[in-house]
């Protein structure tokens, strides 16, 4: 199943659409069920879109495979589906509605939001939620802003992409997996891994491998 935040450019009108026919195999009885939710979607964070966004899992199950996963398992793809219609209905109120359906979800649907924000209209607009999951304690909700999403790289201010590789080394999310770390890494983030490095040294601790990723100015 592909990575349904590299699917071509459409419009946000069209976006719950195209999710929904990369679950359209999974039979009749569950794309009917999401088509008839994307038709009227409630806004985010309202009773009854955190009802249909946790039924979404229990419907199609499915957690993401470990490690850099080759594509999204269904029950993540229905949310974002969700997300994205019901964020394209509620317009000006998304921000809001969506921190208020994060504040209101469990770890794996946090981390479903997370992962959909690239699908969503205007995502720019959701870096300040992004930032705060930067500060999870919670490893999985915090692995789901910093590996394998785009939306850091696209969207973060440099302190803020800085401090949440930094707390990716220091966890132990792999480095490999945060996306476009490459055309992010500065020479401020390279003295920040410098520094770190430093401070494991003279405390005796191991340096993490992983600053090699920022250490090395080769490609």
């Amino acid at each position: 199943m592909t990575d349904p935040t590299m699917l071509p450019a459409t419009s946000p009108e069209a976006m719950p659409a195209a999710l929904l026919a990369l679950i359209a195999g999974h039979g009749p009885e569950v794309a009917g069920w999401l088509d008839a939710a994307l038709a009227a979607p409630p806004p985010p964070g309202s009773p009854e879109f955190m009802r249909l966004f946790a039924v979404a899992g229990r419907k199609l199950g499915g957690t993401a495979p470990q490690g850099r996963p080759p594509g999204w398992p269904p029950a993540r793809i229905a949310r974002a589906a969700l997300l994205a219609a019901s964020v394209h209905a509620a317009a000006a109120e998304a921000p809001a509605r969506l921190a208020a359906a994060f504040r209101r979800s469990d770890s794996a649907e946090r981390a479903a939001i997370l992962q959909s924000l690239m699908l969503l209209p205007d995502p720019a607009r959701f870096a300040d939620l992004a930032a705060d999951a930067c500060r999870s304690s919670v490893q999985p909700v915090f692995e789901a802003i910093a590996c394998d999403n785009r939306f850091p790289a696209a969207h973060f201010a440099e302190p803020v992409f800085n401090q949440m590789v930094l707390k990716a080394v220091f966890t132990g999310a792999p480095l490999a997996r945060v996306a476009g770390l490459a055309e992010r890494t500065t020479a401020g983030l390279r003295r920040m891994a410098a520094d770190f490095r430093d401070e494991r040294r003279s405390s005796g601790r191991p340096v993490p491998a992983d600053l090699d990723f920022l250490l090395d100015p080769g490609p």
